[in-house]
């Protein structure tokens, strides 16, 4: 790779994040690959994409409730508005109202909202387990906060050992819904790690043929998964193949009810 400057000889540089949402500053940095010349970084948008997460998964955890917040966690789950909009049971404008703050937002719906940007990024868990937590973190009192960059994106095969290493998930059916992807694409992939001996599988029901699965790692060493995979010839960042949708104009969606009797108006 040959810099604008000319020079093609690259180094490693560390690359600062910065994002201030809600009133708090993010910062976060990362090992990035830069020119050696005139220092120039190549950050990778996986490592933009992972520090937006991270952001959202922070404001997700502690708050404040607000239009502004919302909005940020909204995008960084990649929900777009119609397609919430049709999951909460509510109509486009209203979404529309709550992130451009003319309605304070639904504390219910933006708590959905949270709770599917974590299920991102640690795992399914149970929704009262997630109010619990904000309950106690008694919202963000700093206006700074450090956040550090994991090296798996939502979205990989990385992403998925990750938290089977940590125990936060296991039955395939979660890990897509919760990761976005499509379920046939992220069965096919743990079949090839449990070919290469990273993964293993278990019927959810003892006995039972069909899916879903239980998944589980061979070792919690995650390095020694990623080395396991690699030399296996796995390639554990590139993206799976996102969840197909139905086409909302032609297929029926499941809704939930609407979060109160204004939320419709």
């Amino acid at each position: 790779m040959t810099c604008r400057c000319g020079e093609s000889q690259r180094t490693q540089a560390t690359h600062s994040f910065r994002r201030t949402v809600a009133g708090t500053t993010f910062t976060a940095e990362a090992s990035v690959d830069a020119c050696a010349r005139c220092g120039e970084p190549n950050v990778p948008a996986a490592l933009v994409i992972a520090f937006e997460r991270q952001v959202a998964a922070e404001l997700a955890r502690r708050g404040p409730v607000s239009g502004e917040t919302f909005r940020w966690i909204r995008k960084a789950a990649s929900l777009e508005r119609m397609d919430l909009a049709q999951l909460l049971g509510v109509p486009v404008e209203t979404i529309a109202s709550w992130e451009e703050e003319r309605r304070a937002p639904d504390v219910a719906a933006w708590t959905v909202v949270a709770a599917i940007a974590l299920d991102g990024v640690e795992g399914p868990r149970p929704m009262r387990t997630r109010l619990r937590a904000r309950q106690r973190s008694g919202g963000l009192a700093s206006a700074a906060a450090h956040l550090e960059i994991g090296s798996a994106t939502a979205g990989t095969l990385r992403k998925v050992l990750e938290l089977l290493a940590t125990a936060r998930t296991s039955n395939d059916t979660d890990l897509a819904e919760a990761l976005d992807l499509d379920l046939a694409a992220l069965r096919s992939r743990l079949r090839d790690l449990a070919a290469a001996g990273v993964v293993q599988s278990t019927p959810l029901e003892p006995g039972a043929q069909d899916e879903p699965l239980h998944w589980d790692v061979t070792t919690r060493d995650r390095p020694a998964l990623y080395r396991a995979a690699e030399v296996a010839g796995i390639d554990l960042d590139a993206l799976l193949p996102r969840a197909r949708r139905p086409d909302p104009r032609t297929s029926p969606r499941e809704r939930i009810p609407p979060m109160n009797g204004r939320a419709s108006s």
